[in-house]
């Protein structure tokens, strides 16, 4: 069904109407933030369609695109994965195999990944920036780091749930122990 990866002009993309994804797109601005600081890192997939290209998935990053588009700049092309898909049941396939396979980082895997970037000199404000969230959200992920091991690993197993997690790391280690 792929054919081939292209960087294709804002002004050849549409948003297809039979998209799977039909909450969400209206809020772009903390994608916007992450594309302004990072650039687009994942290619939309689209398909040709009379004299330009159906975003068949990727709406919220062509959107975020466009709203960081000066109107002075024409030169704005993203990278698209163009599909070989005549029909809308092919076309649906793939936006629903995309839009169902990203689920969002969990708690941990966002305090491991915040710790690095600490440790490479960003500090909180930088991190929140560049992922446009709060430095709120940096800073509880990074509180993480103050629980022992067996707390981490019950999460990891699904028997803590991230309230719970982010609970305990209010306690000391003695009392985390004893919850453990």
């Amino acid at each position: 069904m792929l054919c081939d990866l292209r960087h294709i002009p804002l002004d050849q993309l549409t948003v297809w109407k039979l998209n799977v994804r039909k909450h969400g797109p209206k809020d772009v601005a903390s994608l916007a933030t992450s594309v302004a600081a990072l650039g687009v890192l994942q290619p939309l997939l689209v398909r040709a369609r009379d004299d330009g290209f159906e975003i068949v998935a990727g709406q919220r990053r062509y959107l975020a695109v466009k709203s960081l588009r000066t109107s002075d700049d024409d030169t704005a092309a993203l990278p698209c994965v163009v599909l070989d898909a005549d029909d809308d049941a092919a076309a649906i396939e793939a936006s629903l195999a995309e839009n169902i396979e990203r689920l969002p980082m969990d708690e941990m895997d966002q305090h491991e990944a915040f710790l690095a970037l600490r440790r490479k000199g960003l500090s909180e404000p930088d991190i929140a920036a560049h992922f446009g969230i709060s430095e709120q959200i940096v800073k509880r992920r990074l509180a993480l780091a103050t629980l022992i091991p067996d707390v981490r690993r019950l999460y990891r197993q699904g028997e803590i749930d991230a309230k719970t997690l982010h609970l305990l790391t209010l306690a000391t280690k003695d009392r985390q122990k004893a919850y453990v």
